[in-house]
């Protein structure tokens, strides 16, 4: 189930066939060592600025894990619709 602010999960080698009631927005492509996230929300939540705005807090996260030297989650609770409409 996606939360309703979203989630980013980890694409493995094959895409997953069944997203349930969550639809894919964007993919984020990590700069440093290339692991694939796909940016999902519910249904009724889709809107591709917002997706664009979590692809880039993604990509942000992604480099934090590298720095920390930390491996990325298997899957990311994006913020809530209010703090990302204040992310520009």
């Amino acid at each position: 189930m996606v939360k309703p602010n979203g989630i980013a999960k980890r694409l493995r080698n094959t895409v997953e066939s069944s997203l349930g009631s969550a639809s894919f927005m964007e993919t984020v492509v990590c700069g440093n060592c290339g692991q694939r996230f796909s940016i999902q929300s519910d249904l009724g939540l889709q809107d591709a600025a917002l997706a664009g705005r979590q692809a880039a807090w993604v990509a942000d996260q992604l480099v934090w894990d590298h720095i920390q030297e930390r491996k990325h989650q298997g899957t990311i609770d994006l913020p809530d619709l209010s703090e990302m409409c204040a992310i520009k």
